[in-house]
């Protein structure tokens, strides 16, 4: 019965995932903004998961899913030797500090107000996409103790919503300067930590929780993070190569519409 439940809810796993991935190789946008509503929306639609548990399971369900999208970019990227490991090194302790916070604090919070939470990162970072605010850089890096309350907020952030940390990465790295071609290994990198540190951090706060389905680990699904990473890694490589054959200006407009959408189902 289980399994044939799992294989019932299958394909809407593997439609996230398709989608994920193949909006992350056009846009280069984190998979989690995609994959956290979406599974709120599976999980509610399906009973899958408890009411009061669907957001903590998304967030953490999207955290493992991350681990195996962010590991195969890192691995691409580290064959061409773009990654810039002094620039990480300015950023991990921060981020892993703050994700283990935020996986914390994710834990103590009704689902709720995640989903407010989540709700409202969405919103901003839609609104963001559809303003384009072009900001004056001073290309540099502030100083160490400004620089790691940012990696230690950007880890909050992850660590709390089920998200990579690459919306937030991306535009710090640009505004210190850092090489934009060089930027998106080094994202991808920190994508992976808090994904690994993020993933752990939620099997164990979730790891006493009642009413949990089987095949889980705390608030990760397994069938959710192997149903949806797969479709996720295979489209991926589709859509970075679609960027030069599609109108990317008109998917992102369609994609910041989707962000919005999703934005206003959470918060009311």
């Amino acid at each position: 019965m289980i399994i044939a439940s799992i294989m019932e809810h299958g394909a809407m796993y593997a439609m996230t995932g398709a989608f994920a991935g193949f909006m992350a190789g056009v846009l280069g946008i984190g998979g989690g903004m995609v994959v956290v509503p979406a599974l709120v929306y599976i999980f509610h639609h399906t009973q899958v998961i408890p009411d009061s548990l669907e957001m903590h399971v998304a967030a953490g369900t999207s955290l493992a899913i991350m681990i195996f999208t962010a590991q195969a970019s890192v691995r691409a990227h580290n064959q061409q030797g773009e990654i810039l490991w002094r620039i990480y090194q300015r950023l991990w302790s921060g981020l892993i500090i703050g994700t283990i916070t935020g996986a914390i604090i994710a834990d103590l919070l009704p689902t709720h107000w995640l989903k407010f939470l989540f709700g409202v990162f969405l919103l901003l970072i839609g609104l963001n996409m559809l303003t384009n605010v072009h900001v004056t850089y001073p290309h540099r890096f502030p100083s160490s103790r400004i620089n790691r309350l940012i990696s230690i907020l950007i880890g909050l952030k992850s660590g709390l919503l089920g998200v990579g940390g690459g919306a937030l990465i991306i535009p710090y790295l640009n505004y210190c300067g850092v090489d934009t071609r060089k930027i998106p290994a080094v994202s991808a990198l920190c994508t992976l930590t808090v994904a690994m540190i993020g993933s752990i951090m939620f099997m164990i706060t979730g790891s006493n929780e009642a009413g949990l389905p089987a095949y889980s680990t705390g608030y990760v699904y397994w069938p959710a993070v192997i149903w949806v990473a797969i479709p996720s890694l295979l489209f991926a490589p589709i859509g970075a190569r679609m960027t030069y054959a599609l109108p990317v200006q008109q998917l992102k407009y369609g994609f910041t519409a989707i962000l919005l959408i999703a934005a206003i189902d959470l918060l009311f």
